[in-house]
């Protein structure tokens, strides 16, 4: 019986040795990222049964035979790893995009340092050069000069922020493409870890090793991009991403590297296939989820490319604003004017990184607009010493004027020809009763009321009608018919004959032009020879007026040749070469034939940057040469706060996805490490355990080897 108690003390002495060492190993792996809690499963050995011969003999039931370790099993919760996958997935996108837009809303320096005091500072720039008398002409070299160095700082910028934002967009690329190369590596080894369980769990093995290691990869895997694992019969894991395999057993699936590709409309947008994808340049893009991977991809195409386009939209709108009051003036030597704000490569669109100061020399600035109060080709519309009440109705009886009218009422047909930039105009007028040039006030109210690009007022002291040219008053048909830049002169004529150069007072005339002692500017060119002096900053109080009234952002300004003949979708195709719908996007709200009965506003839905068409859904019908130009829904000042508030927006949620993010996982990480995690006090008290048990089991084989021992003595001749 000896012997069957040393072979029962045997095993007692081979479990509690393999329970040690299991614990010494969970000890060891304390600090291990992974690792699992691994614990010993002790069970009976199977008992000696006695001989049927001796069964009375050996005794009632059976002997035991000791203890036997029948498995070391890994504690590990499957259903937590999902779920800490998941949180650590969106941890990490919200982490990395807080990091970027926090790194780029640095780069833009707002409210303090940035575009918005840039601007605001030119436009007191403009402010003060418009209240420096004879700032426009004789003077104000300091003013114009301060104008000058007000837009190139905004200029400056708009450069830097524009290139961070196109940097942030490298950075993504570049970002992306290590991220891929790291994924690319771990599902190599995820493969490989799942060929190495499958072999061992083939022979009945439980390779819990292997399993940490498969797990922890995965676990930074998910750290990387949204992944979904699912446990197969042979051991190994299937790991997917978005529907798409990335570990099939031991197959690795790899991801491409990132591509900027275009979406249906052609926009660029940053895409990462799989490698084999049979369209490499513009793949199937993988639905990414979250993770690292993902935060990139959306950092580049619903943010950066966002803010860039809207960025140059503004430096676009701007530039255009700005430029059309410049070239609509004359500088302080009477040359027309140039533009303020220009590309640096000419043949593409200004951006926000595409723009520069035209003008360096102050006297270069153009802010004198022509004005018949210059000159004398206007004269005065009192008679004798009459005071011209602008308010009384013009008639052939009002002995005030100096050229009353002919008749009660203007021949039909009687039109004022408006040419401006190259646009002919017409303004039909009636001096009848109830007409729209029925007094001098009636007339200039609905003269400038039809935003021809010319205003007409009143000089109460030399008691003359004066016309001057106004980039400050023109509707969007002018605007969008215009051919190049803007130009400083117009012509008036009148369809009636105006009065003969000296005519005496009394003369009666059917021509509005000669009413209003205007009749020799009828036909002429109102320019710097005849209609240019000393000015009252005109141009400078017309730029003033481009920070306050509403505009179209971006810029658009464009005459389509081909009608429309019925309500219903619509494509419009530039002529080639040209980039008039470059920053126009889906969604942008477009007005077509601004400015006349038949004005509607269209919202875009769909751009095809391949050809540059825009699609949108006309209600009305409209006759061809119709004008497309941006809806004027806002100033540019609330169009860059509205970009600043957004980034602002975006970089807040960033931060409060990441806080929330990075606390449910840590919450989620505790739970599971308190169910698969190693606590050491607990294995401390385990290895205690073990350690007693062992030395028991030892002093009970050296009982029964001495007891052994003295039966062997006993033995005759032993």
């Amino acid at each position: 019986m000896s012997f069957f108690g040393l072979n029962i003390a045997g095993s007692a002495l081979d479990a509690y040795q393999q329970a040690e060492n299991t614990t010494s190993n969970n000890i060891a792996n304390v600090n291990t990222p992974g690792a699992s809690r691994q614990e010993v499963n002790f069970n009976e050995a199977p008992p000696v049964v006695g001989s049927p011969a001796y069964a009375t003999w050996y005794g009632p039931g059976t002997q035991g035979e000791g203890v036997v370790v029948q498995s070391i099993t890994r504690i590990h919760q499957d259903s937590y790893d999902g779920l800490f996958r998941g949180a650590s997935s969106a941890q990490n996108y919200f982490t990395t995009q807080q990091n970027q837009l926090t790194s780029l809303q640095a780069a833009f320096s707002e409210p303090s340092n940035g575009i918005n005091t840039a601007f605001s500072a030119l436009q007191t720039a403009f402010t003060q050069l418009a209240s420096t008398p004879s700032g426009d002409q004789s003077g104000g070299t300091a003013a114009r000069a301060n104008v000058i160095s007000a837009a190139q700082t905004f200029v400056a910028h708009l450069n830097a922020v524009g290139s961070a934002v196109q940097t942030a967009k490298s950075t993504a690329i570049a970002q992306a493409t290590t991220i891929v190369n790291q994924a690319n590596n771990l599902i190599d080894q995820i493969a490989a870890l799942n060929g190495q369980i499958r072999a061992s769990t083939a022979i009945g093995d439980n390779p819990n090793t292997y399993k940490d290691q498969r797990d922890q990869l995965v676990d930074q895997l998910s750290q990387l991009l949204s992944t979904q694992t699912s446990v197969q019969s042979n051991g190994s894991t299937l790991v997917t991403v978005g529907g798409r395999a990335l570990v099939n057993d031991t197959k690795a699936y790899h991801l491409a590297a990132p591509v900027v590709g275009t979406d249906p409309s052609g926009n660029p947008t940053l895409e990462i296939g799989m490698v084999g994808d049979p369209n490499p340049s513009n793949p199937v893009p993988v639905a990414l989820g979250s993770g690292q991977l993902a935060a990139y991809v959306d950092l580049y195409n619903k943010n950066l490319t966002s803010y860039g386009q809207q960025l140059d939209n503004f430096a676009s709108a701007t530039a255009n604003e700005l430029d059309r009051i410049m070239q609509s003036g004359y500088d302080q030597n009477g040359n027309a004017g140039a533009a303020l704000l220009q590309p640096i490569v000419g043949s593409s669109a200004i951006t926000a990184t595409n723009i520069q100061v035209g003008i360096t020399d102050a006297a270069q600035l153009p802010v004198g607009l022509a004005s018949t109060a210059a000159g004398t080709l206007t004269t005065a519309m009192n008679s004798a010493n009459n005071t011209v009440d602008t308010s009384v109705a013009i008639t052939p009886a009002n002995v005030t004027f100096a050229y009353p009218p002919a008749a009660a009422n203007s021949p039909a047909g009687s039109k004022l020809t408006v040419i401006v930039n190259g646009v002919t105009q017409t303004f039909a007028y009636n001096w009848g009763a109830g007409g729209n040039a029925s007094s001098i006030d009636t007339f200039m109210s609905n003269f400038n009321a039809a935003q021809l690009g010319v205003t007409a007022s009143f000089d109460s002291t030399a008691q003359k009608i004066v016309f001057t040219r106004d980039p400050s008053n023109e509707g969007l048909a002018l605007r969008a018919a215009q051919v190049g830049a803007s130009s400083p002169s117009f012509t008036i004529t009148d369809s009636n004959a105006p009065l003969a150069a000296g005519s005496p007072q009394g003369t009666t005339t059917n021509s509005l032009l000669s009413i209003l002692g205007a009749g020799a500017i009828s036909g002429l060119a109102q320019d710097s020879t005849n209609a240019f002096g000393a000015g009252d900053n005109s141009g400078a109080n017309a730029a003033i007026k481009v920070f306050t009234k509403n505009v179209g952002v971006p810029a658009l300004q464009y005459t389509a040749t081909t009608a429309i003949a019925a309500p219903g979708t619509v494509t419009v195709t530039p002529a080639p070469g040209t980039f008039p719908f470059a920053q126009v996007g889906v969604g942008t709200v477009l007005t077509l034939d601004g400015g006349t009965a038949n004005q509607e506003n269209v919202v875009v839905t769909a751009v095809d940057k391949t050809t540059g068409s825009i699609t949108f859904t006309a209600s009305l019908a409209h006759a061809a040469n119709y004008s497309i130009a941006t809806a004027q829904t806002q100033t540019l000042g609330a169009y860059y706060g509205g970009l600043v508030s957004q980034l602002g927006l975006d970089t807040a949620n960033a931060k409060t996805g990441a806080s929330s993010q990075t606390t449910l996982a840590s919450n989620i990480d505790q739970v599971r490490q308190g169910i698969d995690g190693i606590n050491i006090d607990e294995e401390t008290q385990n290895l205690v355990k073990f350690q007693n048990a062992y030395a028991a089991a030892a002093k009970t084989m050296n009982v029964l080897e001495q007891m052994l021992q003295t039966a062997v003595g006993l033995i005759p001749g032993g």
